[in-house]
């Protein structure tokens, strides 16, 4: 069921070829084959969203777009294009796509019905013949039943293979060729009723959004262009009646004909006004040799990115967002850029921003919005970052950029960091430019960007003009190295001349090389790929029903096993969607593992600190006394929930009269307070002499220690510390060996039998431990790893006695069913607990093979 060897060969010699070609420092870019990136096209949101989860790495997919197009098709890849865009006061979203409504990706698709429900021709034959027969059986029963659907309503029925949960049947009238005005006249309040019919449906089964055809305006002959405005007139009129009601709702009015899309787009112009971001979005993908290209030396064109260069005062700025840098505490007085903006915009901005409860977060920072008041400016982007590094820069800019398209059309941005925060001015402009480039190449809107540099500061200036001619290439200058491998010279080039990449960014070197052998892996040509993961068994219903629609979509058999404590999924097909399956079934298992840690976290937390208020009784719940202890120790000052305040400073609950009650943290164990504003921490530490022994182990298989970090959790110590109390025999130093995408996991949450399973449950199902010599022995090699991933560990085994396969807690010492051993274990050298309170986690070695 594998690859032809030779093709297999052929893609290995392929991508080594432009691997050697790179410096090691450059390993953090991976280029792809056309294939590749006609895959990423498709699944690039649950790529990069699977990197993030197993190795704590950023993947930004650069070109894939233009790639993807012009290469191979994987079963069908196709490119939706977006024409317009607008947020309505409500809340909800309205856009206009050139698209095929049988692959659009929303909720719920509307189908063009008749009044008998029988989908012969035009759209509705084609939904039909896409989602299966169970569409027309459905219509058939539900026909029987109400004879007739009639003309202006709509039905709910099940979407079968089509890739969404349901399908609209609405009926809109029927025309004939050449209808009259008189026709015509009556017709279109039936239209109207039908557009009503479907929005009513929408809001009262909460579907979160829906792709709405030009209805009627195919074989039934309604005039498009009268069509179009109907259709917007309708949703417009909801949207005034405040029938939305602040609903999280997206409307796509989508078409696959040039002059339906085109009278969609006139209308909610003209209808709903400008859309919230500027220009056309179909100019997005004809941008391949012009990403680059620059009209005078102090712009750059970034496909649909500006970005200029000026001299001035960024308080004096005229654009639609200024960008700030604060203190963590939000006092505007603090740091010269932030003290100008609160003078030019008064006291209302350092009231707004203080009464502030949650922000919006980002890697190593928040980000808080507010009005501009005096300021040239609608809204400020206020920046905190919790700790200093060219990471968090580059996370501080591309988060303002993102938030910036969110109904913007212009953002201008100091030098940040250049001041009290101390960044070097080569690194600032390097990074800030190096953000501005690889979110162009994912940004679909219109946006202009400014880097406002102060008048005196000519050193600040000479950086960005360097930067801006390097991209420009109008000269050779000499390289800027920093910290982060990532910011280097192969992701300009690779901008430049459109080699469609991935780029990697992590602090990690061995989470980096780990990232790329699973990306080169997912995309290896294979016939079969399996996936073992325990996670599969945190799937719901949902999961598991979205597995078998993902069968049909991509046309692969999806198989999913558990034996021996060790579970996964199988996936086979043709090879490209086989590694579309595989990294969509990768992702999911990301999304089972982040639910998993949310519910375990919040049980930690709450086994060990209690947050009350006398008068609010539900903030002592378990959810909200893990949010605020969560916030406590990273240093946060307040959080919302529906209509309270809480001050974690001054320990208040403010309702929305005003009334004032105090708020109470209880340690339950032993007080603590955070460490580097968090309850546990991963420190890397020195060679120790306490570990010799362990490392010539090691050694002895060939293996050599590469990093070792002390893992510490304060909850996890404490409830460790009250089971030694229970169990009297001293704790024995023992080893369990992990996959790369447990060893945060584990820091966070303690061991678990799910995480790292031994090939062989001789013991029973439980949580397996060894001495360091059976270590390697017990546990299988993890085929696609770079690097060995072995955790130390006081663990309680009190009294123990020998295992067997059918154990799932520890047999009774005698007759008495509640007195039972403490553990089991195999020859003294292999250990199985099964309370995860037994065990701490103490060091991480990673070793290389």
């Amino acid at each position: 069921m594998s690859a032809c060897p030779v093709t297999e060969k052929i893609f290995k010699v392929c991508v080594l070829r432009k691997l050697q070609a790179m410096s090691d420092k450059e390993h953090n870019l991976v280029p792809l084959l056309t294939e590749q990136a006609a895959i990423l096209e498709k699944f690039g949101s649950a790529f990069c969203h699977a990197v993030s989860v197993k190795f704590k790495c950023t993947a930004v997919l650069h070109n894939v777009k233009e790639a993807g197009s012009l290469g191979i098709n994987t079963s069908g890849a196709w490119r939706p294009e977006k024409r317009y865009s607008t947020k309505l006061s409500s809340g909800v979203e309205v856009s206009v796509w050139k698209d095929d409504l049988t692959r659009h990706n929303v909720a719920a698709v509307v189908n063009a019905a008749n009044e008998n429900l029988n989908h012969g021709g035009g759209l509705a034959q084609a939904l039909s013949n896409a989602g299966g027969p169970i569409i027309q059986q459905w219509s058939d029963q539900y026909m029987q039943k109400v004879k007739r659907v009639k003309t202006g309503d709509a039905v709910l029925g099940p979407a079968g293979k089509l890739p969404c949960k349901h399908i609209i049947h609405a009926v809109g009238p029927k025309l004939s060729q050449n209808p009259s005005r008189k026709d015509i006249d009556y017709a279109a309040p039936l239209l109207f009723n039908a557009i009503n019919s479907i929005l009513q449906i929408v809001l009262k089964e909460n579907i979160v959004s829906v792709a709405i055809p030009a209805l009627s305006s195919g074989l039934f002959n309604f005039p498009r262009d009268l069509c179009a405005d109907i259709i917007v007139k309708a949703i417009n009129q909801f949207h005034l009646h405040n029938a939305f009601q602040d609903k999280n709702l997206d409307i796509h009015l989508v078409n696959n004909d040039e002059p339906s899309v085109q009278e969609m787009e006139r209308a909610t112009r003209m209808i709903l006004g400008p859309p919230s971001t500027s220009g056309s979005y179909s100019g997005a993908v004809k941008v391949r040799n012009q990403s680059m290209t620059s009209s005078s030396s102090s712009d750059l064109q970034f496909g649909n990115v500006t970005l200029y260069l000026k001299k001035g005062l960024i308080q004096e700025e005229r654009a639609d967002v200024i960008v700030n840098t604060i203190a963590l505490n939000r006092d505007l007085s603090k740091g010269e850029v932030s003290k100008a903006i609160l003078k030019k915009a008064g006291k209302m901005i350092q009231d707004e921003i203080s009464k502030m409860g949650n922000s919006i977060s980002f890697s190593g920072g928040d980000l808080y919005i507010t009005n501009g008041y005096g300021l040239g400016c609608r809204s400020v982007f206020h920046i905190a970052m919790t700790y200093m590094c060219n990471q968090t820069l580059y996370n501080s800019v591309s988060e303002c950029l993102s938030r910036a398209t969110m109904g913007y059309k212009s953002i201008s941005l100091p030098a940040i960091g250049t001041g009290n925060l101390g960044f070097r001015k080569q690194d600032v402009a390097q990074i800030m430019m190096d953000a501005v480039a690889v979110f162009s190449k994912q940004c679909m809107d219109k946006l202009d960007v400014y880097f406002v540099v102060f008048p005196k500061d000519k050193e600040m200036m000479e950086a960005f003009e360097n930067e801006m001619k390097r991209k420009k290439g109008a000269a050779k200058y000499p390289e800027i190295h920093n910290n982060m491998t990532s910011f280097t010279s192969p992701a300009k080039e690779t901008i430049a001349n459109e080699t469609p990449t991935v780029e990697f960014y992590s602090v990690s070197n061995e989470a980096l090389r780990e990232a790329k052998v699973w990306t080169f892996n997912m995309l290896k040509p294979s016939k079969a790929k399996t996936i073992k993961n325990n996670h599969i068994l945190h799937f719901g219903q949902e999961d598991h029903e979205y597995l078998l629609s993902l069968q049909t979509m991509l046309n692969v058999h999806i198989e999913e096993f558990f034996k021996n404590g060790n579970g996964g999924i199988t996936i086979t097909g043709n090879t490209s969607d086989v590694s579309c399956a595989a990294i969509e079934v990768e992702n999911m298992l990301c999304k089972a593992q982040e639910d998993f840690l949310r519910a375990e976290e919040r049980d930690i937390l709450y086994s060990v600190v209690r947050w009350s208020c006398e008068d609010v009784p539900w903030i002592q719940t378990p959810e909200i006394s893990a949010i605020l202890e969560k916030a406590y120790l990273e240093g946060k000052e307040k959080r919302v929930f529906s209509n309270h305040k809480v001050n974690l400073e001054s320990m208040t609950v403010i309702d929305n009269t005003g009334g004032m009650s105090i708020l109470k943290r209880t340690c339950l164990l032993t007080r603590f307070e955070s460490i580097n504003n968090s309850y546990y921490a991963r420190t890397p530490v020195s060679r120790e002499d306490h570990f010799d022994k362990d490392i010539k182990v090691l050694e002895s298989f060939g293996h050599r220690i590469v990093k070792m970090e002390k893992l510490e959790n304060i909850p996890l110590k404490q409830l460790f510390k009250m089971n030694m109390q229970r169990v009297k025999d001293k704790p024995k130093r023992l080893y369990q060996r992990v996959s790369a995408q447990f060893c945060d996991l584990i820091c966070r949450l303690g061991f678990q039998k799910e995480f790292a399973p031994p090939a062989e449950q001789r013991c029973g199902s439980g949580i397996y431990f060894s001495t360091m010599d059976e270590v390697l022995k017990l546990w299988n090699e993890q085929e696609h790893e770079q690097y060995i991933y072995i955790i130390q560990a006081q663990v309680l085994t009190g009294n123990s006695t020998d295992g067997s396969p059918n154990l799932i807690m520890p047999p009774p010492l005698g007759k008495d069913p509640l007195d039972r051993y403490d553990s089991v274990n195999h020859r003294k050298q292999t250990y199985v607990i099964f309370n995860s309170q037994q065990a701490l986690p103490e060091y991480l070695f990673i070793c290389a093979k």
